[in-house]
């Protein structure tokens, strides 16, 4: 576990968060984008229009790498507690 000053705890939780919002907005774009631009095709996909079933699954594919990115370049694992335990 990472040792961090106060400002380089409160640089690393801002830089989680835009990570995780830069996913969040690439999500919806694609929910959004996705149900726009394949509704009224008349296309179909596992018995779902095909707006809605590559919005949805696109969206969760998009989000489980999105995470992993995350996971593996931007979070840090870091004691947030500024006080020590007393035993």
């Amino acid at each position: 576990m990472n040792k961090l000053t106060k400002q380089e705890k409160h640089d690393q939780c801002m830089r989680e968060i835009k990570g995780t919002l830069i996913v969040v907005v690439i999500c919806a774009i694609w929910h959004i984008g996705a149900a726009f631009i394949l509704n009224g095709t008349g296309l179909y996909f596992l018995g779902m229009p095909a707006w809605f079933s590559v919005s949805v699954f696109g969206t969760i594919v998009i989000a489980l790498v999105g995470v992993r990115i995350l996971l593996k370049k931007v979070f840090v694992d870091f004691e947030y507690d500024d006080e020590e335990e007393v035993a």
